[in-house]
């Protein structure tokens, strides 16, 4: 696990490894055997790029039922319509989830809930950069990259475990070899070398939703290591005999809406020439996704992965990084006590 790669955390985190990897890795393929057959899954953001991509794999892998959560139902279903297509048997549904209100997260998770005998893989993989500062106009309005890359994420995540948590028992017979579920959240390797200050009596959020402090990358990049510092707390609650909990990074790749919101020509330019000489493909970077998800066992609970365990980002490993991501996941929880988050954390327990 991730907790046990502190030697490797440096080079790992470094420019030289990253073109590497990028470069000359190949991402493996999914073992022969991995079958989805009678399994329910969901994906969030997946009518286009890499969300659509992983969606599709889960269906060539005999996905019973598939769960496409997204913001735009037209787009939504114009993206199943294509799926369908391609896999005419499949049972694909486009349910809608808004990241940006906290309303549309509990409406989602309470129609999983209501509406889902089991969900048995999920995939949270809908994500923003913003290139400047916004507002969501709810709750604390916190600005719109911390809002939809953390904490709805994070609201998401801790939502929809109990459903996981019940469904893990009915994944194989006989029940005395049960499979867990599997939860994967995306993070980024722009969260690698993130350093936070210390923010003192004030609190982390706080301290990052500030409009005179705001640059779009950097602001990206924090969030997504505190989605990852949140996934290895989260894990330590939950049984990895019932929900294996990981993150998975699917790091440039090339044909994704990551540059969607970004109005910046010169900036799109950049990206785009950057993603061309080093992005992997989207089928390979989904293939990540859906490795981490299926194949990556109770060794990859709590961990940051591609498709092997990683090193967590670097402050991750600091003394400071450590009490930070205490005073993260408390703060997280208060924040979305409204959400009866807390109590979905005690059934988590049970």
């Amino acid at each position: 696990m991730s907790a046990k790669l502190e030697k490797e955390a440096s080079y790992q985190a470094s420019q030289r490894y990253a073109v590497w990897r990028q470069m000359f890795v190949r991402v493996p393929p999914i073992p022969a055997g991995v079958d989805l057959a009678g399994k329910t899954v969901l994906v969030t953001g997946s009518n286009i790029g890499l969300g659509l991509e992983c969606a599709r794999q889960f269906l060539k892998l005999g996905a019973s039922l598939l769960i496409m959560a997204v913001r735009s139902l037209e787009r939504g279903h114009t993206a199943a319509s294509g799926l369908r297509s391609e896999f005419p048997s499949a049972k694909i549904e486009v349910w809608p989830l808004d990241l940006t209100s906290f309303r549309s997260v509990e409406a989602f998770a309470a129609r999983c809930e209501s509406e889902l005998d089991h969900l048995h893989v999920a995939v949270l993989n809908a994500g923003m950069g913003k290139e400047k500062f916004e507002r969501v106009k709810e709750g604390k309005r916190r600005e719109m990259t911390i809002q939809v890359n953390y904490l709805a994420t994070a609201l998401l995540a801790l939502l929809l475990l109990p459903k996981m948590k019940t469904s893990a028992s009915t994944l194989e017979s006989p029940p005395a070899t049960t499979s867990p579920s599997r939860l994967t959240i995306i993070s980024s390797d722009a969260s690698l070398n993130v350093k936070l200050e210390d923010p003192g009596n004030s609190g982390i959020l706080d301290s990052i939703d500030r409009p005179e402090s705001f640059v779009a990358y950097p602001q990206y990049s924090i969030t997504k290591l505190l989605i990852t510092m949140f996934t290895a707390k989260l894990a330590e609650t939950v049984d990895p005999q019932e929900v294996i909990v990981n993150c998975a990074n699917p790091a440039a790749t090339k044909g994704t809406g990551f540059l969607r919101d970004v109005e910046s020509v010169m900036v799109k330019l950049m990206f785009r020439l950057l993603f061309q000489i080093i992005g992997r493909e989207l089928v390979d970077a989904a293939r990540i996704y859906v490795h981490s998800s299926l194949v990556l066992d109770k060794e990859s609970h709590g961990a940051f992965t591609d498709w092997l365990i990683r090193p967590w980002p670097l402050m991750m490993y600091t003394d400071l990084g450590r009490k930070l991501g205490d005073k993260l996941w408390e703060e997280t929880l208060e924040e979305l006590r409204f959400a009866t988050a807390s109590e979905a954390l005690k059934n988590i327990k049970q």
